[in-house]
């Protein structure tokens, strides 16, 4: 298991006085030199911060002093007090606590801006002008940033001020209902497939802005990212025949392939497999590893078209003949005649996997004051870019002093009037 250094080691940053886009230095994290101000809770915002940051930005996690990210007490294994949920979206970051309603907190966080790239928000349509942190504040402060917003529903539509959550969404879209046995109830996914690609799409959308932005006078860009449209998206090629008006797609038993015949889920004697003979030289490969021959020369099943037309005939014969070995012994065949097959594992046989292991998809973190941690890795692997896992899931408000001291931004202590202050610059070191 790989190991990461704690402490600040990308303080180095490249950032104009109008947010222009800094440069990595040769061997560095790709987006060394950018500056994002993350105002997301929960998943899908904190998600896409993350990505971010593993690709080298430097990523200052905003949260209220009395109401931070509500994912640092969801319940479940705590380290050092903290939400593995927490800490499974929030690395790379550093944190400072400010309360966007109180003038001090608010003009804390627009010197911020001044000196940013990007500013990620996923909270609902008309917060952010509330907290006077929407596009056009931003941009008076900072012509140059990119804004990004991650919402339910979007910022237009008769639906935008909905409340919205993952569940929800797959129900909307049509996932749902496309989920599970023909006779059963619908079913969700096994974890919050929305809120992920909502924020990798967040993240697609602040990437291309800040490559757009080539001339460093070009103004801001704002990225409007809507979880329904997220899902909506990934109907691809299942909307695709009712869109060329065909027949709406529907739930198929045992997870079958709705074309590709033979391509399921299949009971073996103490478990499950996939098998997954999609290219067509890959039918009588299978047919020959389960010592039936004459089913790749069969009138009914010689191509997927037959096999199409007599998919229960098939079933019939396949069910008994995968069930007649483990899953590991028909595995060790599948694999050594090169037919795609996988086992049906849980997660933590996924986890520990030697595969996982060869490409550091579970890496070890530490923080000093909570410790060690694993957590699931970065699956973007960059050649010339140097590793940018370098620390665990900030504390509330942890970097306080060298991000805002540091610039000589006083912080409210609520102790005392706010004031109107003139503050000079003063840059990081």
């Amino acid at each position: 298991m790989q190991r990461f250094a704690t402490g600040d080691e990308r303080h180095g940053l490249t950032v104009t006085a109008d947010g222009g886009n800094g440069h990595p230095s040769p061997g560095s994290p790709v987006l060394e030199g950018i500056r994002v101000l993350d105002l997301t809770q929960q998943l899908s915002g904190p998600y896409a911060g993350m990505i971010l940051a593993d690709l080298g930005a430097d990523v200052i996690k905003v949260e209220a002093p009395h109401r931070p990210d509500p994912a640092r007490v969801v319940p479940g294994q705590r380290v050092g007090g903290h939400s593995s949920y927490y800490l499974s979206l929030n690395r790379n970051k550093r944190s400072i606590a400010l309360d966007l309603k109180d003038p001090c907190d608010h003009e804390a966080f627009m010197r911020l801006v001044e000196e940013s790239n990007v500013v990620l928000d996923n909270f609902r349509p008309g917060v952010t002008t509330r907290l006077g942190v929407d596009r056009a504040a931003l941009e008076a402060r900072n012509p140059a940033i990119v804004t990004c917003s991650v919402t339910g529903f979007g910022e237009t539509g008769p639906e935008r001020n909905r409340p919205a959550y993952d569940y929800l969404m797959q129900a909307l879209a049509g996932s749902m209902g496309l989920t599970g046995e023909p006779d059963g109830p619908p079913t969700k996914y096994g974890l919050s497939v929305v809120d992920h690609v909502g924020g990798l799409f967040a993240v697609i959308g602040v990437l291309g802005s800040l490559l757009g932005r080539r001339d460093p006078q070009a103004p801001g860009r704002h990225v409007d990212v809507s979880l329904l449209d997220s899902h909506l998206s990934m109907l691809s090629y299942v909307a695709a025949d009712l869109l060329a008006g065909g027949e709406p797609p529907v739930r198929q038993r045992l997870s079958s392939h709705p074309r590709a015949v033979a391509a399921r889920v299949y009971r073996t004697a103490d478990g499950w497999v996939v098998l997954m003979p999609l290219a067509e030289h890959f039918w009588p490969r299978l047919c020959a590893v389960l010592g039936a021959d004459e089913l790749a020369d069969d009138p009914q099943f010689v191509d997927a078209e037959a096999r199409l037309a007599h998919r229960d005939e098939l079933f019939a014969i396949l069910e008994p003949l995968v069930a007649s070995r483990t899953t590991a012994e028909w595995m060790d065949l599948m694999v050594a005649a090169d037919v795609p097959a996988a086992p049906v594992q849980s997660v933590a046989e996924a986890i520990a996997m030697p595969q996982t292991t060869a490409r550091e998809m579970v890496v070890e973190l530490a923080h000093p004051a909570y410790g060690a941690y694993r957590a699931m890795g970065n699956p973007v692997k960059i050649s010339a870019s140097g590793p940018a896992l370098v620390r665990g899931a900030p504390e509330l408000g942890e970097h306080n002093g060298e991000i805002l001291h540091a610039r000589g931004i006083p912080v409210h202590d609520r102790a005392t009037p706010c004031l109107p202050v003139e503050l000079p610059a003063v840059a990081e070191q």
